[in-house]
């Protein structure tokens, strides 16, 4: 490391300890100078001491009554942010692999803490595939996987989540667990108390631990298996089991509503809106899978004259199909918001309502958050409310994903102006009207806004049933169970 980054280590650090809030304001335009102006190996180092100036900004207001569950933590966001550009930068992997596993379990604390607990979880597996001791990812993810298991309405998804959290915390208080520099005994004693009281938990259910998670088939077909396989190894099931384990127990799509209430003369309207997501994100799902042979021709593309403008764009089924499950995941989200708008009476007019834009109201490139969602102590709430920062929307600022904007982009595109994806480089140029993308990564970013998708419906589930929770029933409702019967499809 340089002697630069030595010197700006050692400010940050002591102006973090000393509370020196101008100090810190100072030192992030030296950050955003030596981004500028070091060698670009060094660059992510910069980013991460960047976002360490966010994270001490935002320890230094933690200690506000109000803050903790605020909805407007302007510095965690700028903090995840620049962790998310020191990974993503071309230089991150020539990084000691130690600093590596530092910057991801960062971010993997400060998602968890928004409550995007799934995004959470990546990010600390990312630390553990390069370091399966490193102890600060192990504890994390461990006391993450319990606070996910507290949110679930489905006991026994919850009992085997109880089961991952109990092993990862394991790993973390163990002989062999790495600190990075030396034991943290705060650390170490919070991963051994969130031990203990998963251990006791399971204990007190009398779980299972022999159970074979793995006893179910994957189809009998090849092709349902290939599909299936590839769902679990990305992560795609909308099960909360799939996010802790690829095992065939979580190859099914069993998420959907918790009990809820309605008034005697309300009509219960709340499933059927989530089947019809649910079966869109399913649909779209299996749309990007198929698209991914796209070199095989479909019966469609037979006798279609097209024109070579050798500029290498590919046509074909498999093509627009890939196009149309981005725009299907995409989707999605506008129609949690539309969900949201009802289940908490907001009363935005429908043809108003977005992602981004439920939460509140624009002041100044801001958003002022909606009363209804102002001090909610609803975890999935909150992840789903900063899910939609990493959405670009041209009347906010406060982005939380580096390649934001782009993914907006390419949405813009397909719907409305021309895109042409490409299998191999050619002098091109795209325009305002025409643009090009690889193929590559193109399917790259599909299945980042199919996960994004994935993600907002397991927080709309479990923020409803927190909700629910917290809500005061009175005897004019009536109850929705979950054991309700599931529809028969047409072909059963």
């Amino acid at each position: 490391m340089s002697s630069k980054l030595d010197i700006l280590g050692a400010e940050i650090d002591s102006a973090a300890e000393s509370n020196n809030v101008s100090a810190l304001t100072t030192l992030i335009e030296k950050c955003d100078s030596m981004i500028e102006s070091e060698d670009t190996h060094l660059r992510p180092i910069v980013f991460f001491y960047k976002a360490n100036i966010y994270s001490s900004l935002a320890a230094l207001k933690s200690h506000e009554p109000e803050y903790t569950w605020s909805w407007q933590q302007s510095e965690k966001v700028i903090e995840i942010l620049h962790l998310r550009r020191a990974v993503s930068d071309s230089k991150f992997s020539s990084l000691d692999s130690i600093l590596q596993c530092k910057i991801y379990t960062n971010l993997g604390n400060s998602l968890n803490q928004f409550g995007r607990f799934i995004e959470a979880i990546k990010a600390w597996d990312c630390a553990l595939n390069l370091i399966p001791n490193f102890a600060m990812a192990l504890g994390n993810k461990g006391v993450g996987l319990a606070d996910y298991a507290r949110a679930l309405y489905d006991y026994g998804n919850a009992s085997v989540v109880v089961a991952h959290a109990l092993d990862e915390l394991k790993g973390a208080i163990s002989k062999d667990a790495l600190w990075d520099s030396g034991l943290h005994p705060e650390a170490e004693e919070c991963f051994r108390v969130n031990y203990f009281s998963a251990e006791k938990h399971l204990e007190r259910i009398e779980y299972r631990f022999e159970f074979d998670l793995n006893q179910w088939p994957l189809g009998d077909a090849k092709t349902e298996v290939e599909y299936r396989t590839w769902c679990l190894d990305n992560g795609l099931f909308l099960s909360p089991l799939n996010d802790v384990t690829k095992l065939s127990v979580s190859a099914q799509d069993i998420l959907h509503l918790p009990s809820h209430t309605y008034s005697i003369d309300e009509e219960a309207r709340f499933p059927n809106y989530f089947n019809i997501i649910k079966q869109e994100y399913v649909t779209a799902r299996y749309m990007l899978f198929e698209s991914l042979d796209y070199y095989s021709q479909h019966i469609s593309d037979k006798g279609v004259l097209l024109m070579d403008g050798f500029d290498g764009a590919q046509f074909g089924y498999r093509i627009e199909q890939l196009k149309l499950a981005f725009r299907l995941a995409y989707s999605i989200f506008d129609k949690i918001a539309l969900f949201l708008n009802d289940y908490y009476s907001i009363g935005l007019e429908t043809r108003t309502v977005s992602f981004r834009k439920i939460w509140g109201q624009r002041k100044n490139k801001k958003i002022e958050i909606n009363s209804c969602f102002a001090g909610s102590k609803n975890w999935p709430l909150r992840g789903l409310y900063y899910l939609s920062k990493d959405l670009f929307d041209d009347d906010f600022d406060d982005v939380a994903l580096p390649e934001a904007k782009d993914l907006a982009g390419l949405r813009n595109r397909i719907e409305h102006r021309y895109l042409s994806l490409k299998d191999y480089e050619a002098p091109t140029k795209s325009t305002d009207i025409y643009s090009y993308i690889s193929i590559d990564d193109f399917q790259l970013k599909t299945l980042r806004i199919m996960s994004m998708a994935r993600e907002a419906l397991v927080y709309l589930s479990l923020a409803m049933h927190r909700e629910e929770e917290t809500r005061d029933i009175d005897n004019e409702k009536l109850s929705f169970p979950i054991q309700s019967s599931p529809i028969e499809r047409f072909y059963e």
